[in-house]
């Protein structure tokens, strides 16, 4: 998820109490004549606005209009700040009790919070009365309950280790990257690629997610599945000497991003590598929707490997939509709507957009280029972890502190600094 600022800074600002029951009939509760259908509209909130995104949503929308011919789909996406900016808005929203039908958020930590302040309904229903419990990973599944009760409905599963890159560049600075390579390899690497007159890595820094994420990858690379659990609930220190190498050559690599680094977005960054002005890009795969939504051809405008050290896990950014729990606009069509999101033929189609893998075993995946099929196929047997800079894998505080330390460090390269604000993070904002 997943243009993307995802989850950080929402729970304080909708902290209310917004009690929830169930969906329909258990539990969501509608407001007038609007709650029975009488609207004849269904808002769907989300920050998808990138090509490959709107074309990924259009297929939800398409399932749902031919599910409910009656009502129309309206799309509430909002641009821009990496999904930062929708998430401003819909708090709002909710403060004022005017929640949208549905909107997107993440699984595990980021739909823990809205279950905790309340603004999220039950819907076990549905996964009841549609057998979804059966056929969801199990990893996933407990992502999106608390106390046994199920609060959203998954549509993806983007991962978001991976680096972009640009075969000819690599070819032509003699450097070859594959899943065997190290952090250090890369880093070692870098000088090389810069010889070639090109910037040996594009970041969009001006999605804050960008460059937290690219930290991420280097962590995950030095600790691995256990370590990251671990430094999650703060029972490995931020502190700790493999998360120091990391910070530290994340710095190095800072050293050779694109100077225009700052005023990029995501997507901007990730298309200069197919471009040709980037050897490479550290992003989710989001980016491989959006490659080929602008023709880009794998193997020739770009190609990929997980990111060094990396490729025994698989790290784990999800979209899910929930459905308010009071004040419902529309119940009977946001059951209609959350109905269609698990069908395989819509998991299918959609995914095939997005760019990202089916979250439900068996979909068929006929017609998906070799990348998406790798990825679900690693989605399905690899361990699985949540995403910190999208807010997944970690309360919204600390994801919030993380990111925004993350953010001062592309200034003042203090990895001392950094390893101190979120060793003392671990401390006041997990619960180990």
């Amino acid at each position: 998820m997943i243009k993307k600022r995802m989850g950080a800074g929402l729970t304080v600002a909708v902290s209310i109490a917004l009690f929830a029951g169930g969906c329909g009939g258990s539990g969501s509760t509608g407001d007038g004549d609007k709650s029975s259908g009488g609207s004849k509209s269904l808002e769907v909130f989300s920050w998808w606005t990138s090509g490959s995104e709107s074309e990924a949503l259009q297929v939800l929308q398409s399932a749902f209009t031919t599910a409910a011919p009656g009502v129309t789909f309206n799309n509430a996406a909002v641009s821009g700040g990496g999904g930062s900016n929708a998430r401003t808005v819909l708090a709002t929203r909710l403060q004022g009790g005017n929640p949208p039908d549905s909107w997107q958020l993440h699984p595990d930590q980021d739909l823990m919070s809205a279950v905790e302040d309340g603004s999220v309904a039950d819907i076990s229903d549905l996964y009841t009365s549609n057998g979804w419990d059966t056929k969801l990973p199990d990893t996933v599944k407990a992502m999106l309950q608390k106390d046994g009760k199920y609060y959203a409905v998954p549509v993806n599963a983007h991962r978001a280790n991976v680096l972009w890159t640009n075969p000819a560049v690599l070819k032509r600075a003699g450097v070859e990257l594959t899943d065997t390579s190290t952090p250090a390899d890369f880093v070692a690497d870098l000088p090389k690629l810069k010889a070639a007159g090109v910037a040996p890595v594009c970041l969009g820094a001006k999605d804050s997610f960008a460059p937290a994420q690219l930290l991420e990858a280097f962590i995950l690379g030095g600790v691995g599945v256990d370590g990251w659990t671990q430094l999650l609930t703060g029972k490995l220190s931020f502190d700790d000497a493999k998360v120091r190498t990391a910070v530290t050559q994340f710095a190095e690599t800072l050293k050779y991003v694109n100077v225009d680094s700052a005023v990029l977005t995501w997507d901007q960054a990730a298309l200069q590598v197919t471009d040709g002005k980037c050897a490479a890009t550290l992003m989710g795969d989001w980016a491989f929707g959006e490659y080929l939504a602008k023709g880009k051809k794998d193997g020739t405008d770009f190609s990929h490997v997980i990111f060094p050290g990396t490729a025994g896990l698989f790290d784990y950014v999800g979209d899910a939509f929930a459905i308010p729990a009071k004040n419902a606009p529309n119940a009977d069509a946001e059951k209609i709507w959350l109905t269609q999101l698990l069908k395989p033929e819509v998991q299918a189609q959609f995914n095939l957009k997005k760019g990202s893998a089916p979250v439900l075993a068996g979909v068929s995946l006929d017609g998906y280029p070799d990348y998406q099929k790798d990825s679900a196929a690693a989605f399905q047997k690899l361990p699985v972890v949540s995403s910190l800079a999208h807010a997944q894998g970690a309360p919204a505080e600390f994801a919030n502190t993380y990111v925004d330390a993350v953010t001062s460090f592309l200034g003042s390269k203090n990895v001392d600094g950094l390893l101190k604000t979120m060793t003392e993070a671990q401390k006041t904002q997990l619960n180990s």
